[in-house]
């Protein structure tokens, strides 16, 4: 039987639809599915009374033969990424907006638990991945206890704190405590403007040197690590090109480890390459847009996650897969 593997993303998907074509050169099905619940016209789900029998469906979608899913990517708002508050009555059409999001957030979450705990592989659970990714604080910490080298960093909304720590690294950069944003240095003239931390925690790291590397992991192997060209501290902004280059086999080994200590099947990490091949971790993305990258890479990355996807499909085992 042709297996079929289930890819989510928003709709007309570019991305997915890149993947979807590497799942078909391996003689698989992809089923393509419209991540976003709730809204007129869009799909409602259901994983089947207990002891009923009944498959889990997603719209139309029986998932009784679906063994293997990936899903792009999800990111619910969190509560301290507010939009400007301009009155009270902007404010609380924000706060009904995201509370009816938890209901939807909690249907989504559900569904994808339910396949993981009945023997399918999802690739990746939208539970503590995208935490981790989005709440930064939490990230480091939990990898520095793990053993994996992370910058010296700081998340606090006290001036005095933030003053003392800067003091004490140096160079230094600052980027959003939750959520997604721009990395950029920390100035002189941004020490004179701490007490803006008294409206919104910030996250101060140390700059640690080298250069910026990203990372692409599928299972149990290092699959697609680059070098970005950019200009700048964050190397999203005027990024000029990507090189590939060699990590130092115990390095990846670390970073597959790290990978998996996370609970990741696949993650694009963003680090920090020093001049003595160690890496120091920044960021890892459990749903990455790989879109930014040379058609040639996206096949080497999309290639690599679609025969893993496919090969679990066939066999039911991560060994396989792996």
């Amino acid at each position: 039987m042709t297996p079929k593997i289930a890819l989510f993303a928003n709709q007309d998907s570019a991305q997915i639809a890149e993947i979807a074509a590497e799942v078909a050169a391996l003689a698989a099905e992809p089923v393509i599915l419209d991540i976003q619940i709730g809204r007129t016209g869009k799909p409602t789900v259901g994983i089947g009374a207990p002891g009923s029998g009944a498959a889990p469906r997603w719209g139309d979608t029986d998932f009784g033969d679906i063994r293997a899913v990936h899903i792009r990517c999800t990111a619910p708002r969190t509560l301290p990424v507010l939009p400007p508050v301009l009155n009270e009555s902007s404010y609380a059409e924000y706060r009904v907006s995201y509370i009816q999001e938890q209901a939807l957030n909690a249907a989504t979450y559900g569904f994808f638990e339910h396949l993981h705990l009945t023997g399918r592989l999802v690739i990746n659970r939208l539970t503590s991945a995208y935490v981790d990714h989005n709440s930064k604080g939490q990230f480091y910490e939990k990898l520095r206890a793990a053993g994996f080298r992370v910058p010296r960093s700081l998340s606090t909304s006290c001036p005095d704190e933030a003053g003392r720590f800067l003091d004490e690294v140096g160079e230094a950069v600052v980027k959003p405590a939750i959520g997604v944003g721009s990395t950029r240095s920390v100035t002189a003239e941004d020490r004179t403007r701490l007490d803006e931390l008294l409206l919104c925690p910030a996250l101060f790291q140390h700059r640690v040197p080298g250069s910026t590397i990203r990372i692409h992991i599928v299972g149990d192997h290092v699959v697609l690590p680059l070098r970005i060209l950019a200009d700048g501290v964050d190397s999203r902004t005027a990024t000029r090109g990507f090189e590939p280059v060699t990590l130092d086999p115990a390095e990846e080994a670390a970073i597959v480890r790290a990978n998996r200590a996370l609970g990741l099947h696949y993650a694009a990490w963003d680090a920090i390459l020093d001049d003595d091949g160690k890496l120091t971790y920044l960021d890892c993305n459990p749903g990455p847009f790989v879109m930014w990258l040379p058609p040639e890479h996206r096949h080497t990355v999309f290639g690599a996650l679609a025969r893993y996807l496919v090969a679990f499909a066939r066999t039911g085992t991560l060994e396989a897969a792996a």
